[in-house]
């Protein structure tokens, strides 16, 4: 039934799109990549508009003018362009090449919608009123694109999209209102509703230039605002800065689909040998190797810390215990265990098979396994359940007595089944603040150009140690014809 609605709501936008008229295009692109940032929390986006002038017999003006009405009243001068866009988003935790779920991360995700929006203006005001049907999930692509674009720019792969919120259809209805007092000074906030995020933003716009008497085209793909407002023969130019803060209640990027049954959140390290599992605490001998601030430090994985915890795992897991694996082995169970089973550089897996060769008539069956699947295990997947209970057993065998390790390995055994097919979502942080700027051209001709630049604070709650800022560059491009 959605699907049909869908249908017909779009064939009679196409029927409602004036042929002869003024029409234009708008493309928008967003990567914390262009500007050599960090990788990482809202890392792409994308979107395409199409905008055409809205006659009174329009659709999308008649379902729409009385809502925007409410926000900007509406007089002689006003002019209406209805919108059709399409768009997607791209979200990955700190570290992408962590196989596992990284708790306390960000969560991966993606999203991608098909917008119809109407926008209003008046002398010195605009309202853009988009409704949002979309996608959030892995029939999205975001998995493929993002490791088919590293590929191309040689970054390293992403691997824990397997991991990602789950598919669901999202809806929104989403205001963005923009008042000038005075051609260099203005307000501006949205309102967003629905099943995609709900939340409220306000900021104020500094502009110097040549501005015109237009608000301008909007700021980025997550708020693309109104198109270009072009005046016969009057182009014009400016710099901006745009400070404000939002306030989210909603976000499925962050939080999966309402009522979906399949999400959790929590805290614990990933790693069933952290003092915050409630499965099992392994502090019963205050002498024993396995001391729950040495695990604590052994899970606490901040991306640049591998060595340092490596040494921790050996000096505290494997010297004095009667573990008998040479150094490439431990490594592995390390990496398995302790650190996400995080994508292993190309320089580091020579050296591990020239260990493993040196030993490999000495190894038992389960250590083989484990060598090769960790070793050449398939790109941008999550490690395999076997994969990780045959690391548990084997270092369980060497540091715990048989009646622990037997009860460790059923608990182990009861977490993977209790966490199978389900996903992992991050808390929402209420308040986030962001600083945009960015330049803006608009020619004689109607031709668009705009390089934008973002700051913002982090949107969800964060484990500790991680970063609580990101930005990123985009432009837009654009044409009335």
């Amino acid at each position: 039934m959605k699907n049909w609605f869908r249908l017909v709501y779009f064939l009679s936008l196409m029927v409602s799109i004036p042929i002869f008229s003024q029409n234009q295009v708008r493309f928008i692109s967003e990567n914390d990549g262009y500007g050599s940032f960090s990788d990482r929390y809202y890392t792409n986006g994308g979107r395409l508009e199409f905008h055409t002038i809205a006659t009174e017999s329009n659709l999308t003006r008649y379902l729409l003018s009385g809502y925007n009405d409410l926000y900007v009243g509406s007089n002689d001068n006003t002019k209406h362009w209805m919108g059709l866009s399409i768009g997607q988003e791209f979200y990955t935790p700190t570290n992408i090449t962590k196989a596992d779920i990284s708790y306390g991360d960000r969560p991966y995700s993606s999203r991608a919608y098909f917008g119809n929006s109407l926008t209003s203006w008046t002398d010195n005001s605009s309202v853009t009123t988009e409704l949002e049907f979309g996608m959030i999930g892995p029939s999205v692509g975001g998995k493929t694109a993002q490791k088919k674009f590293h590929n191309y720019i040689g970054s390293p792969i992403p691997e824990g999209w397997d991991s990602q919120i789950p598919n669901a259809g999202t809806f929104a209805l989403k205001t963005d209102v923009r008042t000038f007092y005075h051609p260099y000074f203005g307000t501006h906030y949205n309102v967003n509703l629905g099943s995609a995020n709900t939340d409220a933003s306000f900021g104020f716009i500094f502009r110097l230039g040549k501005v015109g008497r237009t608000p301008g085209p909007g700021f980025s793909a997550l708020q693309p605002g109104p198109p270009i407002l072009k005046e016969e023969s009057n182009g014009f130019w400016y710099f901006y800065l745009n400070p404000g803060g939002t306030f989210q209640a909603y976000n499925a990027t962050l939080e999966g689909n309402i009522g979906d049954k399949r999400r959790f959140s929590s805290t614990q390290s990933g790693s069933l040998f952290s003092s915050n599992s409630n499965l099992y605490q392994l502090d019963n001998d205050p002498n024993t190797f396995l001391g729950n601030i040495v695990l604590e430090n052994l899970s606490k994985d901040n991306g640049n810390n591998t060595l340092e915890r490596f040494a921790l795992f050996n000096l505290f897991l494997v010297q004095g215990s009667n573990n008998p694996n040479d150094l490439a082995i431990n490594y592995l169970l390390f990496n398995n265990i302790f650190n996400s089973a995080e994508q292993i550089e190309s320089g580091l897996r020579i050296f591990l098979i020239q260990n493993l060769l040196e030993d490999w008539n000495t190894l038992g069956d389960q250590q083989r396994i484990i060598a090769l699947y960790s070793l050449f295990r398939p790109e941008a997947t999550k490690l395999n359940p076997v994969a990780k209970y045959l690391s548990y057993e084997l270092l369980s065998s060497y540091i715990l007595d048989p009646n622990q390790r037997i009860l460790f390995l059923e608990l182990l055994r009861q977490n993977f089944a209790e966490t199978e097919g389900r996903t992992y979502v991050a808390g929402v942080k209420r308040a986030v603040g962001f600083i945009r700027a960015g330049f803006v051209l608009v020619t004689d001709g109607g031709t668009l150009f705009s390089l934008n630049y973002s700051y913002s604070t982090i949107d969800f709650q964060s484990a500790k140690g991680l970063p609580q800022q990101h930005q990123w560059l985009g432009f837009q491009l654009g044409k009335v014809f």
